[in-house]
């Protein structure tokens, strides 16, 4: 008797790996939002982690973090949230400093760029 190996294209397995890998963080999202959360509040989280993993920020869970937080900064974080998990609450609470555009701090840079004769409509 023959065994006939199969062999995995070099090119197709990476894809199938991120495929697969796209799919667990989806179910993870749809996990996390809490059916009695506000839509608004379920929208950001759903989009901030969405934007995290198109970013490459969430994937695989290669490092490990220890914390001593205070019980009512931990309960008040879920309750704004919705998530019910210590690791995804992180997770989100990372995803959301990693994601930050720094809007104010480029309106601040541009603070008198503008030249005031400029009529703006207001």
């Amino acid at each position: 008797m023959t065994k006939t190996l199969r062999m995995r294209s070099s090119s197709t397995a990476p894809q199938q790996r991120l495929v697969a890998k796209k799919k667990r963080m989806r179910s993870l999202i749809r996990k996390d939002a809490n059916k009695d959360m506000p839509g608004e509040q379920k929208f950001v989280v759903r989009q901030t982690l969405r934007a995290a993993i198109r970013k490459g920020l969430i994937g695989s869970k290669d490092e490990r973090i220890t914390a001593r937080l205070s019980h009512a900064l931990i309960e008040q974080a879920k309750r704004q949230t919705g998530i019910k998990g210590d690791t995804e609450l992180l997770e989100f609470a990372l995803a959301n400093v990693a994601l930050e555009d720094n809007f104010p701090a480029t309106m601040n840079k541009l603070a008198g760029t503008i030249d005031p004769d400029i009529k703006l409509g207001f």
